[in-house]
């Protein structure tokens, strides 16, 4: 969803910018949980 709205351009040049930093901060945050948890899959795997 936060990709979503940050790829429509009509949001990112109407909404406050302090609104669309939270959606990147969001994003960027989304994205390291989901980076870290394809690392440990990652360890897992190779721990087997």
């Amino acid at each position: 969803m936060v990709g979503k709205k940050l790829s429509n351009e009509r949001f990112v040049a109407n909404a406050k910018p302090e609104v669309v930093q939270k959606e990147r901060d969001k994003q960027a945050d989304y994205q390291a949980k989901y980076d870290a948890t394809v690392a440990r899959i990652d360890e897992m795997k190779r721990s087997w």
